[in-house]
């Protein structure tokens, strides 16, 4: 077997988190799953609740339940949503205890994972496990993790898993309706309409996001949506929005920090604005600049050009007691 070291911290380290964010996929959670800092020293087995671990990878709760429900089809995982427990069921072949000593430090660990019956399941994982390494591995288990809440029938271990699995599935059909219903960022409705509707919905009701630096996020509240909605009444704001967003995503080194979001938001907005309206963003427009350079570089290209223009410019004025007035003649 090959393997490699990998420090769990990189999922912190600033270069790291620079980088292209990972996309919502079964790998990907796979691998993180494996490797996240919520991950302790007993093989595959910590506490970690979904929305965390979706907010830390920047995905959608609903992006992250996709995910999970590939690699649970799989078998390389499994969850109980509920108690916040992640078991990886395999984890403990790739990283076997190197003492009866290592087996004794989860205690402090396996105190910290809620009771459930997914906790249970893993007990009488590692216990099988264990026992096949021999007397002193097996006699560090039991006198450490036997200390736990441990049931003793499996058949209720494995039934109360059972029953948790089904709650959990009907748990996220429901969530995922309710995710679907808000995973476009933002409508696609008649903005009219759409602010409307908003002032009758919860002021706090959030309508889309706009990613930050560090992977963080802004939400946009139906309150502010129909501020600016009103604001920039000649555009489509909730399309504007969608737009901005995609531009973040799409560049992830130029994200703005929490306290500059709303003065971006603003500018793309006003920006937008001005382009419906055909005003210019500045009296210093580039057809104007343009025009104006192209004329002065003709003139030094051609002197002649600029001496006879300068001789029709006398010959049609006059001096009339220090005064210059058009000869009408």
């Amino acid at each position: 077997m090959r393997y490699r070291m990998l420090d769990v911290r990189i999922w912190c380290d600033k270069k790291f988190r620079s980088l292209t964010p990972l996309k919502p996929s079964g790998q990907a959670l796979f691998l993180y799953l494996l490797t996240n800092p919520h991950t302790t020293s007993i093989p595959g087995l910590y506490r970690a609740g979904a929305g965390a671990m979706a907010e830390e990878l920047a995905w959608s709760l609903v992006g992250f339940q996709r995910a999970l429900k590939e690699v649970i089809a799989q078998g390389l995982v499994k969850a109980d949503l509920k108690a916040r427990v992640i078991f990886i069921p395999n984890a403990i072949k790739y990283n076997k205890p190197q003492s009866p000593n290592v087996v004794r430090s989860w205690a402090v660990h396996w105190d910290e994972i809620p009771e459930c019956g997914l906790k249970n399941e893993a007990y009488y994982r590692f216990e099988s496990f264990i026992k096949g390494l021999g007397k002193a591995f097996a006699l560090a288990f039991s006198e450490t993790l036997r200390q736990c809440d441990i049931k003793d029938s499996k058949q209720v271990s494995t039934k109360a898993c059972f029953n948790q699995e089904q709650e959990q599935e009907q748990e996220q059909e429901q969530e995922q309706e309710q995710e679907e219903k808000e995973e476009k960022p933002f409508h696609q409705e008649n903005p009219v309409n759409l602010v409307t509707q908003q002032r009758f919905a919860a002021k706090s009701e959030c309508v889309g996001v706009i990613p930050l630096e560090g992977n963080a996020i802004y939400q946009v509240t139906a309150k502010e949506f129909c501020e600016w909605q009103g604001v920039y009444s000649e555009i489509d704001v909730l399309s504007e929005l969608h737009k901005l967003r995609n531009w973040n995503l799409a560049n992830p080194n130029k994200r703005k920090q929490r306290p500059h979001i709303l003065r971006h938001i603003h500018t793309w907005l006003t920006k937008a604005q001005q382009q419906k309206l055909q005003l210019p963003a500045s009296r210093h427009a580039f057809s104007m600049t343009f025009d104006h350079n192209l004329q002065i570089a003709k003139k030094w290209l051609d002197p002649s050009a600029l001496s006879d223009q300068q001789a029709h410019k006398n010959n049609d004025l006059l001096v009339v007691k220090g005064k210059n007035v058009y000869d009408d003649s």
